[in-house]
């Protein structure tokens, strides 16, 4: 199977895509990354990847990938590469040792799905992105409930006693940590990884969604960057 041909079942999708890397992501891992990064996948499509423990370049690619809207798992359990589209092709590497990039795609409803149900135990028993790239501690998540109210950088460094330039550098880090572009998009993660309630962001509309108006200032809350949220 050609590069281009799995591309076009990745654009083919139309419920889920189920991605198991194994190691540094090579001849499948390499086209999904490069599908999720380009929007190949219909917004509706729900797209699972389950990565093992990594270096820090590999989890700027999985900040990346969380950025546009993939689900990211960190399995500790070994695994192979695989594909699995729509619980009805799953794409293969046609040897273990993936040496010559060959790949094979099953459309057998009984390989498929027995391969869809090792993906789903894996999955479960996998830690989130989330826990792996580390919880806020009590002052990041004060940073943030002050953030997602509107507060500007000022305003929060005064009510927890340390300068604009330490929110600043907080934030920044809380954004890296979850690959959010936009203070918006930190207030969104944050509640989506359980670090806020859903109730302290407004709307809890995904970001990609949004309409921005204009870039907020650095030293902004984070409402400032979305229609419809209060300034």
């Amino acid at each position: 199977m050609g590069h281009s041909r799995l591309l076009d079942l990745i654009r083919d999708a139309r419920q889920e895509v189920l991605f198991a890397a194994a190691g540094v992501p090579r001849h499948i891992g390499a086209r999904v990354v490069e599908a999720v990064r380009s929007g190949t996948c219909l917004p509706q499509v729900e797209v699972r990847m389950l990565w093992p423990p990594c270096d820090e370049d590999e989890q700027c690619q999985i900040r990346e990938m969380v950025r546009h809207r993939a689900q990211v798992r960190i399995a500790k359990n070994g695994g192979h590469e695989s594909l699995l589209i729509d619980r009805r092709v799953a794409v293969v590497p046609a040897d273990r040792q993936d040496s010559a990039g060959v790949l094979l795609a099953v459309t057998t409803p009984s390989l498929v799905t027995a391969l869809v149900e090792t993906f789903t135990q894996r999955w479960a028993t996998a830690a989130s992105w989330a826990t792996v790239c580390g919880q806020p501690d009590e002052f990041e998540q004060s940073v943030l409930r002050h953030m997602v109210a509107g507060k500007t950088d000022d305003a929060v460094a005064g009510k927890l006693g340390v300068s604009a330039r330490t929110v600043r550098r907080h934030v920044t880090m809380l954004m890296e940590r979850v690959g959010a572009r936009s203070r918006f998009e930190l207030g969104y993660r944050a509640a989506e990884f359980g670090w806020l309630t859903s109730n302290l962001v407004p709307g809890m509309r995904d970001p990609a969604s949004c309409e921005v108006l204009e870039r907020a200032p650095a030293g902004a809350g984070c409402r400032a960057s979305c229609r419809g949220l209060d300034h």
